[in-house]
């Protein structure tokens, strides 16, 4: 799917892919920490705020894993130097793809596992307003 229909987290092995700091500079590497950052994912551009979470176009050409960084949003977006990330419905939850890549963390950097060799459990948690009922929208058909 190139696009999800509402905001989310993503957890990787329990923590959350924190939000990009104040100060940050463009291109800076992701990490996970207690200040999640909150997600929509939209033409293929998984976005927070006004910064872009992506695997740059340009990266060496080893197998190892590679940054995930934060990419800033300008007035050319559309140009931005990524590549394009999307998600598979799995069940009742989502994976996320960077360019066909799972991720990982390794000292609490966010990683893109080009070879799937170092699994993470990474976990897509919706964010929703609550209904009358206490269930979000989306969970009502869970069961």
């Amino acid at each position: 799917m190139d696009t999800l229909s509402g905001p989310f987290i993503i957890e990787i092995d329990g923590k959350p892919i924190a939000k990009v700091g104040s100060d940050a500079e463009d291109h800076v590497q992701a990490t996970t920490g207690p200040d999640a950052a909150v997600f929509t994912l939209k033409d293929r551009r998984l976005q927070s705020g006004d910064w872009v979470l992506a695997r740059a176009t340009v990266e060496n050409r080893s197998f190892l894993p590679k940054p995930v960084r934060w990419f800033k949003i300008g007035a050319d977006s559309e140009k931005l130097p990524v590549h394009p990330v999307i998600a598979h419905e799995e069940g009742t939850s989502y994976q996320i793809k960077f360019a066909n890549a799972g991720l990982i963390t390794e000292d609490g950097n966010v990683l893109a596992d080009l070879g799937g060799e170092m699994p993470s459990k990474v976990v897509v948690k919706m964010k929703c307003d609550v209904n009358d009922t206490g269930l979000c929208e989306h969970d009502k058909n869970l069961g």
